[in-house]
């Protein structure tokens, strides 16, 4: 079996349910695994042809998850079917010359998070039930859990999706007040279930992220939880590992599309860019590279909060004097990278070091890797961004040419990508990752349609009307669609305080 441990390494070994259900290592660090399973390119053979659920299962198994086969079977099928709005879960489509766009908005809620959270509540349902079950069989009383989520804007509503009337389960999700798209905040605060609840919170992203950090951290108050209410804390965020496993199959999907469009043979490498601000997305695409699927370059795309950009050419992690900036890709606006530290423990193999760095990232701001780090950063990826103008007059340009219509996120990496074939040359074929539907954003959409100066009407629906008028074709998803008439449960604002916080969550648990 293959165990899971802290990138900060407190040396406790952890099955696979059991760092799902966790979410954060006691000692603040990242669960990984102890070593990554490798993919043979007979192993890719064996999976042509194969459907979406078929990769699924064997990606899944090879990082030996203590289930039985017939458990994830069920799982993933259960994921992975009619939720979804195309049957490929995640298809390929040609753009043009080599750049081919990898669409992962096809799920419940329109954007990427669906891979991941629509499987990774069952997994962690199954492991819970698994665990109470022990626990009453020992005169034990049975365990609640209280996922906390801080999110950018897109997995909030997956997780509250994933996670709606989960047995045992209390999900609560925190967002920056204003730092969402209308449509976003429209699909958490409608939220359906009789477990969930929202807040939005008084800040931007790094401050709601670190709030809940906070309180996964704050030690006595979860010894409180546990002894008054047999509540333990966990995440559905991409700390917890349960989000990058499943991540990682839609690399893999895409890959086996390009051989069976004959655009490349197997074992021929390809690159991969995706639009990032946590580092997740990507990340999944650097371990399915370490574990052997044939990639060359993995190219990581920023919009105008660029820290990622200037740590990857520069090796220094520098946030002190930052100050995050709003953008019309608000998923991608953070300036604390929590995957970083995964990252970094997978190169060097030192929870020692990564600690330190982690630390001096708390404390200082910022924190700086050795040359031989540096080099490997520089050697794996190839980082650069785009400004805010930039990114819409990309929208408008790219759907000129193509006739297809990005979300602000893929024209972000859609823009680096042409920024690195200017400077490579090369032609190797391209995946762009599409992190969400253009749908969740009409107002800037529709600003990079008509120009900056176009004032979108105060309705967002009557903005997509006019969208789709504009691009003659299409049909509003129904994740969005459906949001018009659906009631808003949740309005409530909070400031960034954790006694607050604590107080909130305290609330939840009594009702």
């Amino acid at each position: 079996m293959i165990y899971y441990k802290s990138t900060r390494g407190n040396g406790k070994r952890y099955a696979f349910s059991e760092a799902i259900l966790k979410g954060i290592a006691d000692d603040g660090g990242l669960f990984v695994p102890e070593i990554l399973p490798q993919i043979t390119l007979e192993n890719l053979k064996l999976l042509q042809n194969t459907s979406y659920q078929e990769k699924s299962i064997f990606l899944l198994n090879l990082f030996q998850p203590d289930y039985a086969n017939g458990i994830i079977r069920r799982i993933i099928h259960k994921a992975y079917s009619s939720n979804f709005d195309s049957a490929e879960i995640a298809p390929l489509v040609h753009l043009k010359n080599t750049l081919y766009v990898l669409e992962l908005w096809h799920g419940p809620t329109s954007a990427f998070k669906d891979l991941a959270l629509q499987i990774m509540p069952i997994f962690f349902s199954e492991a819970l039930h698994k665990d109470n079950k022990k626990r009453i069989s020992n005169d034990e009383k049975p365990l609640h859990y209280l996922i906390l989520v801080a999110t950018s804007g897109d997995t909030g509503k997956a997780a509250l999706e994933g996670y709606k009337n989960k047995k045992d389960i209390t999900i609560m999700v925190f967002y920056p007040h204003g730092h969402v798209s209308q449509l976003q905040e429209l699909q958490m605060n409608t939220q359906e279930g009789s477990n969930v609840a929202v807040y939005s919170v008084d800040g931007d992203f790094d401050t709601t992220q670190s709030l809940v950090k906070d309180i996964f951290n704050d030690r006595e108050f979860n010894n409180r939880l546990f002894s008054e209410y047999q509540t333990v804390v966990s995440s559905a965020n991409s700390i917890n590992w349960g989000r990058l496993a499943p991540q990682i199959i839609y690399y893999i999907s895409s890959y086996l599309d390009l051989v069976d469009k004959k655009v490349i043979k197997l074992g021929e490498k390809i690159d991969i860019a995706v639009p990032t601000g946590n580092f997740g997305n990507i990340l999944a695409a650097f371990y399915v590279k370490k574990m052997g699927l044939p990639i060359r370059k993995l190219i990581c795309a920023s919009n105008e909060n660029n820290v990622l950009t200037e740590f990857l050419r520069t090796g220094i992690y520098d946030v002190s004097n930052r100050t995050l900036i709003q953008t019309p890709s608000p998923s991608m606006d953070i300036l604390i990278s929590s995957n970083i530290e995964r990252l970094l423990f997978t190169i060097i193999n030192n929870s020692e070091q990564v600690s330190r760095w982690m630390h001096e990232l708390k404390a200082d701001g910022k924190f700086e890797v050795d040359n031989r780090v540096k080099a490997i950063l520089q050697q794996e990826f190839y980082a650069d961004w785009v400004s805010n103008i930039n990114c819409l007059q990309n929208i408008k340009k790219i759907f000129h040419e193509t006739n297809y219509l990005m979300d602000p996120h893929t024209s972000v990496a859609q823009a680096v990508v042409e920024k690195y074939l200017k400077q490579d040359g090369d032609t190797l074929p391209m995946v762009i990752c599409s992190t969400a539907h253009f749908a969740k954003f009409p107002n800037d959409v529709y600003k990079a349609l008509k120009g900056d100066s176009a004032a979108p009407p105060a309705d967002e629906f009557k903005t997509l009307e006019l969208i789709f008028e504009y691009i003659r074709g299409g049909s509003v998803p129904k994740s969005i669609s459906s949001l018009k008439n659906k009631r808003i449960r949740f309005n409530k604002k909070c400031n960034a305080d954790i006694d607050l916080a604590e107080n909130l969550i305290i609330e939840n648990i009594v009702s």
